[in-house]
């Protein structure tokens, strides 16, 4: 076992593949319904990545894949849809799908189409509060040797974190609400970060404090989310954190203003769930990590991998073997060995292995094996290196010049030209 005094790091990594989209709706204005679409990767509402427009299309093919390192702690990893109309000059959001961090795992590694769902100032909500509740005895049972439900509910919000900014800023109030049995409209409301509501014939249900942003001059103040907490009866007030934080969540239905006027999908009012699916494949891995000294073992079995005859019976042979996904393994065994200047030797003698049983020289080097995988992971860093080098230098330069340039011959109108441009 580790050292109690070791530190353990947390590595997180997420990779999603954002493969296609289907049956998203059509545009009603304009010369085409088609739509120009791209997708963008959410941690929350910060986004971290975007795919490429593809043009005329209700369903588009993206096909792109994103892997990188979970920087922070998250609630949701979204993918919001876009639709660039290049009439309107402007880009809008047809919807998103949104996935619980906790919720990952379940769709780990597997292609999934996931329903595309409404983006609306009511669901996008982010950060937590910090609110106080209290039952007390109410004043006038302090007379009576009766404590029956004579008591008196205190709410007070405490503090607010990772709120969003609206407009560049946020300037949030809380808005609590009781609801009893009896009616909604015996509901108190109160606009402070305090509020008493006396528990009388009636029984409290539940308790909702909503966040808002003050926002003097755009037509009303925005919603920026909930925390809804059941209090029916004796055992769930008693079981009701005393001071707690609390996740905020969209509009509840109930609260949300009703609105006869239709209009289109993905907006603020709609509530049209005919927006399409979209295809993803999800892979999170939540990986623990020692320091260094704790694998010097492991990276030395690994290493006399080398000296090992026959080669079949060596580590890094037995982990290609037992293990299906040859790309997670052949990634870290070329940076190991390379870090020690002996990928070549390994690469040689796996090659040399798999040669000699090879039966038909067209497929050589093409399956799934673990020194086909370890020869492109070298390729790829030792090959990124080379082209940065190379290329870099003239790819600036075309940057920095910002001339016109078409690399595709049957594209340029004036075909004298091409004879011309190419002595340059």
């Amino acid at each position: 076992m580790a050292d109690e005094g070791y530190k353990v790091r947390v590595l997180e990594r997420l990779k999603i593949k954002i493969g296609e989209a289907k049956n998203l709706p059509a545009r009603n204005h304009g010369s085409s319904s088609q739509r120009d679409v791209y997708c963008t990767l959410s941690l929350d509402q910060e986004e971290i990545f975007r795919t490429s427009t593809i043009e005329k299309s209700l369903c588009p093919f993206f096909g792109e894949e994103f892997q990188f390192e979970v920087p922070r702690n998250f609630r949701y990893v979204s993918v919001y849809v876009f639709d660039r109309d290049r009439h309107l000059k402007q880009d809008k959001v047809l919807g998103k799908v949104a996935i619980k961090r906790e919720d990952l795992a379940s769709y780990n590694n597997k292609d999934h189409w996931f329903p595309i769902k409404a983006v609306d100032a009511d669901s996008e909500v982010q950060g937590k509060a910090n609110i106080e509740i209290k039952f007390e005895p109410s004043p006038s049972s302090k007379s009576t040797n009766s404590f029956s439900s004579n008591r008196q509910l205190s709410v007070r919000v405490l503090e607010c974190l990772d709120l969003p900014l609206k407009c560049g800023s946020c300037e949030p109030y809380a808005f609590e609400e009781v609801f009893t049995f009896d009616s909604v409209d015996d509901r108190e409301k109160d606009r402070d970060s305090y509020s008493v509501c006396p528990e009388s014939e009636v029984e409290i249900c539940e308790l909702q404090v909503a966040i808002w942003h003050n926002a003097p001059g755009m037509g009303g103040d925005i919603f920026l989310g909930e925390v809804r907490v059941q209090l029916r009866g004796r055992q769930q007030q008693n079981a009701a954190h005393k001071n707690a934080w609390y996740f905020l969540q969209p509009r509840s239905t109930r609260n949300r203003p009703s609105f006869t006027i239709s209009t289109p999908p993905g907006t603020r009012l709609s509530c049209d769930n005919s927006l399409g699916s979209l295809r993803l494949q999800v892979q999170y891995t939540e990986d623990k990590v020692f320091p260094a000294e704790i694998y010097d073992p492991l990276r030395r079995m690994l290493l006399q991998s080398v000296h090992t005859t026959p080669i079949t019976s060596s580590a890094v042979y037995i982990l290609g073997e037992v293990i299906s996904s040859k790309m997670d393994i052949a990634q870290p065994l070329v940076k190991i060995f390379m870090h020690h200047n002996e990928v070549v030797s390994i690469i040689r003698l796996l090659a040399n292995h798999e040669v000699s049983g090879l039966t038909d020289a067209t497929t050589i080097f093409r399956g799934n094996t673990l020194v086909s995988k370890m020869m492109d992971e070298a390729m790829r860093l030792i090959g990124l290196r080379y082209l940065h080098k190379t290329l870099r230098p003239t790819l600036d330069l075309i940057f920095s010049e910002k001339k016109p340039c078409e690399i595709d011959p049957t594209r340029i109108k004036d075909s004298n030209t091409i004879q011309a441009n190419l002595p340059i």
